[in-house]
């Protein structure tokens, strides 16, 4: 695969727009290769990339196709019968997914490759932010931003840190130097189709590592993974090769101690939280020891982390009203996010939540309808379809009743487009007001504090 990027200088992305892709095309402009790009509609990425100098096509047509391109990759979202797939085949122009040729640029270098069902972005970004903050140079590529940085990925000298993506299979295609793995849950089934498949793709996935393989051994797949390829273990339990202890909650900051084989102790404290993070930042902690890195120096840099867009990212705090918004859309994500908020002691957590795909809220409908438990008011608004058709019987009415039958009155549907009238007055002194989910709830919650800081200041 390396030979063919050798001989490649001109490379379209088809579905350029989307995070991965996007950050896939700075990476292809700082190598030195011509790179253009398509998508159905205008975006802050694309915008963002025609500042880089990338000549971005909106609307994908076969002539979108330069005569000088040589390769074509695309993302996940696109259809084989898109028409500038279909033209780059009938030219004979190599086509690659987005994860083949993330696995090329990456490969025979020292890549250290993130994968998990849940934690992958704010891990990626973590490590990082670390290695540059301890002299290194790394190539990075994360699939969110960053907020210590101002793109998600750029082109380094040394270490290649990459966040993988498993909803395809496409992380197979990396065949890493080190490797973390985060967690696996019942996540891309309509991929994977089964969870015995899913850990199946994450144990080659850890096989194919040349060196060290990190993951959170408190959960029985990933400790039956390192058991099989000789990894390290880290998390929360006593036979964790590294762990962390005493966790406390310290002026928006999770502390902990970590610990490495009973022989290696070290206070520490990341402006993150949530247990979930504490898990992604001892993963992060455990690889960089295992490195040789000098752990004096990760407290200073430590502290500078300002997490990641859409992750527990706080928004605005307008009369006693703390608003957030998390990019969950997974039962186990959507309790993690709930739990670390009550971590601030509000006097209610107020959830707002976006279903992510029809097929998600049917398979996970059990999960979705328990795992609100750390809320004191749920307002479940329309569903977002991405790419799916509409599934009979499957609604956000349909979830709202689950989640009613176990918490009650406290729960109720809104459309989205009332959302800013209806939840307005619901809104109190003391409240943490979380947006969570994967599209556009941001937005939509954006107009809902623009309206709520303007009613306060006529107050």
């Amino acid at each position: 695969m390396e030979k063919i990027l050798s001989k490649v200088k001109n490379i379209h992305l088809v579905g350029v727009g989307g995070i991965g892709m996007s950050g896939l095309a700075l990476l292809l402009k700082e190598k030195g290769l011509r790179v253009s790009g398509s998508d159905l509609k205008e975006s802050a990425n694309t915008k963002m990339l025609e500042e880089e100098g990338i000549n971005i096509i909106l609307g994908q047509r076969a002539q979108n196709l330069s005569s000088d391109v040589e390769l074509v990759a695309y993302s996940s979202a696109i259809e084989g019968d898109n028409p500038e797939i279909l033209e780059a085949r009938n030219r004979r122009i190599p086509v690659l997914k987005r994860g083949e040729l993330l696995g090329s640029l990456c490969e025979d270098k020292k890549s250290i490759a993130i994968a998990g069902s849940h934690g992958k972005t704010t891990t990626t970004s973590l490590m990082g932010h670390l290695l540059i903050g301890l002299g290194f140079e790394p190539t990075v590529f994360v699939g969110g931003l960053p907020l210590n940085y101002s793109r998600n990925a750029w082109w380094g000298k040394d270490y290649f840190v990459i966040e993988t993506d498993e909803s395809d299979g496409s992380f197979l295609y990396c065949k890493p130097w080190t490797s973390i793995i985060t967690n696996i849950d019942y996540e891309h089934l309509d991929y994977h189709k089964t969870m015995e498949n899913l850990t199946e793709s994450f144990l080659k996935f850890a096989s194919q590592t040349r060196e060290n393989v990190f993951g959170w051994a408190d959960q029985p797949q990933v400790k039956q993974i390192l058991s099989a390829v000789g990894g390290i273990s880290f998390g929360f339990g006593k036979d964790n090769q590294v762990r962390a202890e005493e966790l406390s909650i310290e002026a928006g900051c999770s502390c902990f101690s970590f610990i490495v084989e009973d022989k290696f102790v070290m206070p520490v404290k990341v402006p993150l939280l949530g247990e979930h993070n504490i898990l992604n930042t001892l993963g992060v902690l455990a690889s960089l020891f295992y490195l040789g890195v000098d752990m004096e120096r990760i407290a200073s840099v430590l502290k500078e982390f300002k997490g990641t867009k859409r992750r527990f990212q706080f928004k605005k705090e307008v009369a006693g009203v703390m608003f957030v918004d998390d990019y969950a859309h997974h039962p186990t994500e959507i309790q993690a996010v709930l739990k670390a908020a009550r971590y601030l002691n509000p006097k209610r957590v107020f959830a707002v939540f976006q279903p992510h795909r029809f097929s998600r809220v049917k398979s996970l409908y059990n999960e979705f309808s328990t795992c609100f438990g750390g809320a004191d008011r749920i307002i479940v608004t329309d569903i977002y379809a991405a790419s799916e058709e509409i599934i009979e019987g499957v609604s956000s009415e349909f979830l709202t009743e689950g989640i009613r039958k176990e918490y009650g009155d406290k729960v109720c549907y809104i459309p989205k487009d009332r959302l800013k009238e209806e939840i307005l007055p619901d809104i109190k002194e003391g409240d943490i007001v979380l947006g969570l989910g994967a599209v556009d709830i941001n937005i939509v919650m954006e107009e809902v504090i623009r309206e709520f800081d303007k009613n306060r200041a006529k107050a």
